[in-house]
């Protein structure tokens, strides 16, 4: 498995995975980039395998980058458990499989860091014989040092500031993210509010116009069983009134039939018949000239034959047999007294 950043980030990715072991891996090393390989090499006389780790710094890289970088690889030790040897790489001359395998049997320590290991290099090769006699010190050379010490300082520095700021940046990302989302969240739990309070309130009128209409019923029932029994007690308190005006109504009903019968009674009882009476009297009209004798006139008295017969009484048996018999009168039903005065004509 081959590992490299991702763009300038600290973010590991993995760039090519195979079993073709460290032959397969120097392939797909590239001299601009920091990347990481993880193998497993086969001794001949081992019966397990060895497991190496490759830190690939390219030659292209810039010495900042491999500084930073370079506090990386205890770290992926770590992840990849089970290293055995560590092999620091800049070229692909340095990955043998030759070589490796013979640190695989020596168990040569693990070297930090290429950079460190040429700069050791170096100094081993310029550095002289220490002797007895003085010599004198070569400002170029301390210079040098000075000032490689110096930029190992300034880049470690710059290193330290950098991850302080991306740091700072992402506490800065994480705090405004928070804040949106409890801004976002408290306005939604302000608007789920609103609309709970809507729905109280719309509940509420219906509830208050529910009990509107049943109090509104309940009035009207109220008023019309009210007028009921007002009904009723009026019908109570005026039944004896109305049985008293019955009572009276059928008592002039007999007294008025009492009356009819009488006054049919006495009609009856006349000796001539009215329509005779009339008869004659037009005659006597028609006739004209016949003269009317002075006897005839009677002051003080009505010329009526009704009269006369209640003056002579009763008649005779003679005079009521020969008088066609009368058809009474029919049964009158009223409620007022009759007028008896057309009964007796003049």
């Amino acid at each position: 498995a081959l590992y490299t950043y991702e763009d300038d980030s600290d973010d590991l990715k993995l760039a090519a995975s195979g079993g073709g072991g460290l032959l397969e891996l120097s392939g797909h090393f590239e001299i601009q980039k920091v990347m990481y390989g993880f193998c497993s090499v086969k001794e001949p006389q081992a019966v397990l395998p060895k497991y190496v780790l490759v830190n690939w710094v390219g030659e292209d890289v810039p010495d900042a980058r491999k500084c930073a970088c370079a506090s990386h690889v205890a770290k992926i030790a770590e992840f990849f458990q089970g290293v055995d040897v560590i092999v620091n790489a800049s070229s692909v001359e340095d990955i043998d499989p030759g070589a490796i395998g013979q640190r695989l049997s020596n168990g040569l320590a693990r070297v930090s860091s290429p950079v460190l290991h040429r700069l050791r290099l170096r100094e081993d090769e310029n550095a002289e014989p220490v002797g007895t006699t003085y010599q004198k010190t070569d400002a170029t050379v301390e210079m040098k040092r000075i000032n490689r010490e110096q930029f190992w300082e300034q880049a470690k520095k710059e290193e330290e500031l950098r991850k302080e700021e991306e740091r700072k940046k992402a506490l800065d990302a994480r705090l405004r993210f928070e804040q949106e989302r409890m801004e976002q969240e408290r306005l939604e739990q302000e608007e789920r509010e609103r609309r709970y309070r809507e729905r109280e309130e719309q509940i509420e009128e219906h509830r208050q116009a529910q009990r509107g209409a049943g109090a509104r019923k309940q009035q009207s029932m109220e008023a019309e069983e009210a007028r009921q029994r007002l009904k009723e007690q009026s019908i109570f308190v005026m039944s004896p009134q109305g049985e008293q005006q019955e009572e009276d109504d059928r008592q002039q009903l007999r007294k008025s039939e009492s009356e009819v019968e009488e006054a049919a009674a006495i009609i009856a009882q006349r000796p001539d018949n009215p329509r005779d009476f009339f008869k004659q009297q037009e005659r006597v009209a028609s006739g004209g000239s016949e003269a009317v004798s002075p006897g005839s006139h009677r002051t003080g008295r009505l010329h009526c034959s009704f009269i006369k017969t209640a003056d002579s009484g009763p008649p005779s048996s003679s005079s009521s047999s020969s008088s066609p018999p009368r058809t009474p009168y029919p049964y009158i039903s009223c409620h007022r007294t009759p007028n008896l005065s057309s009964f007796f004509p003049c």
